[in-house]
């Protein structure tokens, strides 16, 4: 009995050393965490991006807000970014987060560049763009005009241009703002068109320019109108031998000294033989012009008449000088 009770004692003592053995051996009962993957970029959908223009790219103007331009983009993974990816925008004009052009332009000149859309994937577009700016717009008087425009009455567009303009975007605009322009003259741009006609004296008008951008720009001239010079001729007659001294003949109007020519001097004698006398000598002096008569020769008399033209000197410049003509009939008596 006791030999059964010290097995049974024996037995349970290795089973529980076995237990406790396996205990040991088991594999603790931890939770492992394993870290998900990286996730990658989103990857562009099927339809890439793409970008277009609600409107071209326009002109512009130094000084002048730029009209906006909005660009869009289409496409790809929202949210879009935008850049100039070669070239430049005019000074002062910026491309905005929105995709819009904008500014208001520093500097003239052509300037081309690239704009650029690129999408949270790996899309991108571009669209090529050229924005021409304009110098602002100026308007100034012709030097001839610095102090006054002088013009004549009767003549026609005798310093009738009296400004000048730069810069700006055409087609461009012109109104009288203030005063009135001579009478017999019509406004053309920055030029008076017609003939100056009314009284002599000085009147002042301005002008105002305005450009296709709203531009503006004035001038004020102020136009001296003078009479229109004259020249009447007359007669004179001399013995055989020529006149003694110079005929003297008055001119009017004009301004300056004017120039004298003669376009004409026929002759027909008195008695044969004839004779063909020198052209006379003229000159001009004062408010007169001077005619020195050559004389007859060999005693035979003779008939002559000569054609002048005097043309006027004033600073209106080359090509516009106004003139005015006479002729004075020549007696030479025979000896």
């Amino acid at each position: 009995m006791r030999n059964d009770v010290e097995g049974r004692r024996v037995r349970g003592a290795l089973v529980c050393a076995l237990v406790v053995a396996l205990a040991a051996c088991a594999r603790p009962n931890n939770t492992v965490q394993v870290a998900p993957p990286t996730p990658s970029p989103s990857p562009t959908p099927t339809t890439p991006v793409a970008l277009t223009a609600t409107a071209p790219f326009h002109g512009g103007e130094v000084g002048i807000a730029y009209t906006p331009v909005a660009l869009s983009a289409t496409g790809g993974v929202q949210p879009y970014s935008w850049t100039i990816s070669a070239g430049a925008l005019p000074n002062g004009l910026t491309l905005g987060p929105d995709g819009t052009v904008s500014g208001n332009p520093t500097t003239a000149g052509n300037f081309g560049f690239t704009v650029q859309v690129a999408d949270s994937g790996d899309s991108t577009a571009t669209m090529p763009g050229s924005i021409p700016i304009a110098a602002a717009l100026l308007a100034s008087l012709i030097p001839a005009c610095a102090t006054n425009c002088w013009v004549e009455l009767g003549c026609v567009n005798v310093c009738g241009a009296f400004g000048q303009q730069s810069g700006g975007l055409g087609p461009y605009s012109y109104a009288l703002t203030s005063g009135q322009v001579p009478a017999g003259t019509a406004l053309s741009g920055l030029t008076l068109t017609g003939t100056f006609t009314g009284l002599t004296g000085y009147l002042q008008f301005s002008v105002q320019v305005t450009d296709s951008l709203g531009a503006t720009a004035s001038v004020a001239p102020v136009f001296w109108m003078h009479e229109h010079i004259s020249f009447g001729g007359g007669n004179v007659t001399c013995p055989y031998n020529g006149c003694a001294g110079p005929s003297t003949f008055a001119y009017q109007g004009g301004r300056g000294t004017p120039a004298v020519q003669v376009t004409g001097w026929k002759t027909t004698c008195t008695y044969p033989p004839c004779y063909v006398p020198p052209t006379p000598a003229v000159s001009v002096s004062g408010s007169s012009v001077s005619i020195n008569v050559p004389p007859s020769g060999g005693g035979n008399g003779y008939q002559g008449v000569l054609t002048l033209v005097l043309t006027d000197q004033s600073p209106c410049g080359q090509g516009v000088n106004c003139s005015t003509s006479g002729t004075v009939n020549v007696v030479v008596l025979n000896g």
